[in-house]
């Protein structure tokens, strides 16, 4: 049997070459010696302390505390010392940042400290029962994201618990392994990384976990959700990770481990080449401009993304300066950091245009004064919440406004969530009577496509907006009914299929009919074939974050404005993914 990922051929000899299917986490492909890494299970304490040892016990934790909170701020030295994507580097700060936010937290210290003091149990014991009870909450809180914390919590209760018992986190690895795991905290992949490993391969996780996050901005290949794999890999064997295709290859032929290792080796040239390419605008070969802009969600962002020469800001995302904070829900934002983050944002725009989304949160980011629901992805969430909070609304697009009117940037402001015409009207309302206090102000608005119902009326709501953006995540997610950070259902996700094609091309022909500018911010943006079919279906510009940039900007230069609207035209046609994806091979690429 035969198989294709990237250029390389699989063909299963005599039990070798053995293909095993995951999710691809962090892109990559390398080949190399299998390190299962399997920790062994905690053996907590057992013993009853003495009320005179009371003190000394807790003087342990505080101490374990300390030093694991400093060997977190190691671990942030490591992470920003190692190659990757820079974009990325400082959302690994950011996450390690949180676990020193937990190592601090007085609350938790007091509760630990309460057990030890009136269960009289050792300060092992203490840490591992409150951080269980820690989790046992986040798993019953109805949010993915909280979900997807657990790893790190555990990662931090592991640590402190390996602290009070003396042992070390060191793990003997050779440069090149690839690590096999059933599952990997954060600060054990920047161990790891450390040690310059090729690649890691995981039975559980998530797409949008800490570990998943760090892997990307480290450089490392992650494949994850491979089951049964640490039973089926063998210590020390020879295996294949491909972090492009989420794949796995064991006890591969000396043939295919040339071929991979060719494969390596011409992608870093191709990664070269493309580094050439940052100062050119987005165009197509025949010289149609198809602007290339950047999301953003952090400030700390901003210096890093400037190499990529982004023409823009496409995605400015807002609700991380929210969901900490009851304050917002009465719409006051004096003295928090997002104005400061608006006015760098402007300037990395330049004259160039800067969408800001208006607050979104919701589904898997829960601001501090939602309900806990059953189903939050089909809840209360994006314009709802802005409708509802109608102070909130008002406000965010005051501070916008009076932050940006002067700036020399083409601001656009942008609805999420939108469902139907009246919540439309209704936020256009709310920014038209904003906009009488700035006469002089040039400021677009305009909403966010993210479901089926609001693509079918994209005619009626062009009227209203001067701009739409598609997000192609939440429409797919919507459109297939299938939850994007649910492994049960990942084969059923896929942006490719014909009906979300369908639901762009309905949308770009309505912008069209309306001279509506229409952009796209979601994955399928990143993905070079599927964003040269948005354009030959009339996407002016396309946004995505910055490392995609270049590999998005080669494959539209390769392409003229004429065969991307022919391959469009065929891909609206298909009825099938695997028919979509036979012509998007189609479309010349490097």
């Amino acid at each position: 049997m035969k198989s294709e990922a990237g250029m390389y051929i699989i063909e299963e000899v005599n039990g070798k070459n053995n293909l095993h299917k995951g999710v691809a986490s962090a892109e990559g492909l390398a080949v190399g010696k299998s390190f299962i890494f399997n920790p062994q299970g905690m053996v907590l304490s057992q013993r009853k302390i003495t009320s005179s040892q009371v003190n000394e016990e807790q003087q342990k934790v505080v101490s374990a505390l300390r030093i694991v909170e400093l060997e977190t701020r190691k671990l942030a030295q490591l992470s920003a010392g190692e190659e990757g994507d820079d974009q990325q580097q400082s959302v690994s700060a950011a996450i390690l940042e949180f676990h020193r936010e937990v190592l601090r937290d007085p609350m938790l210290i007091a509760e630990i400290n309460e057990r030890i003091r009136t269960d009289l149990m050792p300060g092992d014991r203490a840490v591992f029962q409150v951080f269980r009870n820690y989790i046992q909450k986040l798993e019953v809180s109805g949010s993915r994201m909280f979900r997807e914390r657990i790893p790190d919590i555990v990662d931090i209760r592991s640590r402190l618990i390996s602290n009070l018992q003396q042992k070390e986190m060191i793990v003997q690895v050779e440069e090149g392994t690839i690590v096999v795991c059933r599952e990997i905290n954060p600060s054990e992949i920047i161990l790891f990384a450390r040690k310059k490993v090729g690649g890691l391969v995981a039975e559980r996780g998530g797409l949008t976990t800490h570990a998943s996050i760090i892997a990307k901005s480290l450089g490392i290949p992650f494949v994850l959700e491979v089951e049964g794999i640490t039973e089926i890999v063998k210590q020390g064997e020879e295996i294949v990770v491909d972090g492009y295709k989420g794949i796995v290859i064991s006890s591969p032929t000396e043939t295919l481990i040339e071929s991979v290792k060719k494969e390596i080796a011409n992608r870093e040239i191709l990664r070269k080449e493309e580094q050439k390419l940052h100062a050119e605008p987005g165009m197509t070969a025949c010289g149609h401009k198809v602007p290339l802009r950047v999301n953003l969600e952090l400030e700390a962002e901003i210096d890093r993304v400037k190499r990529f020469n982004p023409e823009g800001i496409g995605l400015l995302r807002t609700e991380a300066f929210f969901l900490d904070s009851g304050d917002y829900e009465n719409g006051r934002f004096e003295g928090h950091d997002q104005i400061r983050f608006l006015q760098r944002s402007a300037e990395l725009a330049g004259e160039s245009e800067l969408t800001v989304r208006l607050y979104d949160v919701g589904g898997d980011k829960l601001p501090s004064f939602s309900a806990r629901e059953e189903n939050p992805a089909l809840g209360w969430r994006g314009v709802r919440i802005l409708l509802d909070k109608r102070a909130l609304l008002h406000s965010q697009l005051e501070m916008i406004i009076k932050t940006l009117h002067k700036y020399p940037c083409k601001t656009r402001v942008m609805v999420p969530m939108i469902t139907n015409l009246e919540e439309v009207i209704e936020c256009r309302r709310e920014f038209d009577e904003v906009m009488k206090g700035y006469p002089a102000a040039k400021i677009d608005f305009g909403v966010m496509i993210e479901v089926p119902s609001a693509a079918l009326l994209a005619s009626d709501i062009a009227p209203w907006v001067d701009f739409m953006s598609i997000g192609t995540n939440d429409l797919t997610q919507y459109t297939l009914a299938a939850d994007r950070g649910n492994s049960a259902v990942f084969s059923y996700y896929n942006s490719l299929h014909p009906a979300v094609f369908r639901l762009i091309g309905h949308t770009a022909k309505a912008c069209a009919e309306h001279d509506t500018t229409l952009s796209v911010c979601g994955e399928m943006a990143a993905n070079p074939g599927a964003a040269a079919v948005l354009v030959g279906m009339g996407v002016d510009s396309l946004s995505m974050s910055a490392p995609n940039i270049p590999q998005v900007k080669k494959v539209l230069r390769l392409n003229t404005l004429a065969l991307l609207e022919k391959t469009a035209v065929h891909i609206l046609k298909c009825k099938t993914v695997s028919e979509v994806e036979d012509i998007l091979r189609e479309i010349k690429t490097p």
